[in-house]
């Protein structure tokens, strides 16, 4: 009988992850609004930003290496009728959030103005920072706020709605292991460099890394990749829900894309986030759709935010 090597297998999974995103639609569409992104801000004279790409295309590089060290998920279990219209529900619930939160962000940005309140939604964002700022200090409401809005009360309805704590990125993980030390190692070397050449202590990199979590990292990864992408999956598989989860993680991100284009328009401010944001959403969708829990997609994003 023939040994086959691990080094056989590594390969061996990603020449076939490499063929399978070749022939898949779900891919070139992805590619095709991204170039097209591309093409916006070059057309409109706004600097394209190529550091956030090379973080994104390492990132892309990274995931594609964790694809050699894990084996796909299950096939989607085809789901219909009422089952089938739970989830679109559950998929509208997660869409409610995911635009309330995109309007925090909005407003976080100066985008909007005070007169473009959410009633009920607002008074409660604002009431939950106000205990955030009480607890944690001046301009920290969102330790507060952002953990209930992101997770608490999302994870709540999504539960009240039929879904299970597994299926929201909550089972057992996959890999997990492998896939951080592979994920983890660049960012590793360049705290390890930033310590010793004294441009930053551990304290404040602990601490970068502590108010990551609170305000961004795991937060995002449930709404995005523990609500979104699940969802998506189980109505249109896993390469559509990757690629449409990265897209809406993006377009998310508006607020800051108005700020990065100095408010030149709503289309260059969508162009710039899809063309930043949505690579790394792509990424840790990969790792999240490999290693079938939250765990390695929220530490990778923390590491990214905090270098």
């Amino acid at each position: 009988m023939t040994e086959v090597r691990p080094r056989s297998i590594f390969r061996s999974n990603i020449v076939r992850a490499m063929k399978v995103t070749a022939a898949s639609r779900s891919a070139w569409f992805f590619a095709a609004v991204w170039l097209a992104s591309v093409l916006v801000l070059i057309v409109g004279g706004h600097s394209v930003p190529v550091a956030g790409i090379a973080v994104g295309l390492v990132l892309l590089l990274l995931s594609l290496l964790v694809t050699g060290a894990t084996k796909p998920a299950p096939a989607v279990i085809a789901v219909a009728g009422q089952a089938r219209r739970r989830v679109w529900v559950q998929l509208g619930l997660a869409g409610v959030f995911i635009v309330l939160t995109g309007w925090n962000n909005l407003a976080f940005h100066n985008v909007v103005a005070g007169s473009a309140d959410i009633p009920l939604w607002t008074p409660l964002v604002e009431g939950l920072q106000r205990a955030g700022e009480q607890w944690f200090g001046e301009g920290l409401g969102t330790f507060v706020s952002n953990p209930v809005t992101y997770v608490l009360i999302p994870l709540v309805v999504l539960l009240l709605a039929g879904a299970r704590l597994p299926t929201l990125g909550f089972a057992r993980g996959h890999r997990v292991g492998r896939a951080l030390l592979i994920c983890c190692a660049i960012p590793l070397v360049w705290f390890a460099y930033t310590l010793i050449s004294g441009q930053q202590t551990i304290v404040r990199l602990l601490g970068s890394f502590a108010s990551d979590f609170m305000q961004n990292g795991f937060l995002e990864e449930f709404l995005f990749r523990g609500l979104l992408q699940t969802r998506l999956r189980l109505l249109v598989g896993p390469g559509w829900a990757v690629a449409l989860q990265a897209l809406v993680f993006g377009v998310w991100h508006l607020g800051s894309g108005f700020t990065s284009t100095g408010h030149a328009g709503l289309l260059p401010a969508i162009a710039i986030t899809i063309v930043q944001q949505s690579l790394l959403g792509l990424s840790l969708g990969i790792l999240f759709e490999r290693t079938r829990n939250l765990l390695v997609p929220s530490v990778v994003h923390i590491a990214v935010n905090s270098m």
